[in-house]
């Protein structure tokens, strides 16, 4: 006999452990159907399966995941924001009104409105834009949500505006 021979006889470590699992699993069904019947058969099986499905995505390579490029590569490094808060303070109170205002209607109404309002009156424009709806703020649901972004952009269209 030569080697070959020998080697294709004896089973490979993968046979082995197949087997073994195979086995187990089969030992573990039959304990839980011993010790609670149907009930218990169903829980080792869900249990049994859990693990091969761990197992088996342990094992099985996939494709690798795409690298998250770093927050600093992300920006183009020679451009700036078109305005900082430390150039304009009111900067960070106004976005945030205006984030504020997007989710609830009720900080439209109260806040973003009023402020709205002012700039038009000191624009000069203020019977010519149309602050988001028909009559006061009174006449909307207040809980309701707040004004989505193409009325938002309207607004800010017509204050601009000639």
């Amino acid at each position: 006999m030569n080697r070959r021979t020998v080697n294709r006889r004896r089973p490979g470590k993968r046979t082995v452990a197949v087997a073994a699992t195979v086995t187990g699993i089969a030992a573990a069904l039959v304990a839980g159907y011993a010790a609670a019947g149907a009930t218990g058969l169903i829980d080792v099986a869900s249990v049994a399966t859990l693990g091969v499905l761990i197992v088996a995505r342990g094992t099985v390579r996939g494709q690798e995941p795409r690298t998250v490029p770093d927050k600093d590569r992300r920006r183009d490094p020679g451009r700036r924001p078109a305005i900082r808060a430390a150039d304009f303070p009111a900067y960070v109170t106004i976005a945030s009104d205006v984030e504020w205002a997007r989710m609830s209607r009720r900080h439209y109404d109260h806040t973003l409105r009023p402020r709205l309002a002012r700039l038009a009156a000191s624009l000069g424009r203020s019977p010519t834009v149309d602050l988001g709806g028909p009559g006061p703020p009174a006449t909307f649901d207040s809980d309701g949500p707040g004004i989505d972004l193409a009325t938002l952009d309207r607004i800010i269209t017509q204050l601009e505006g000639p």
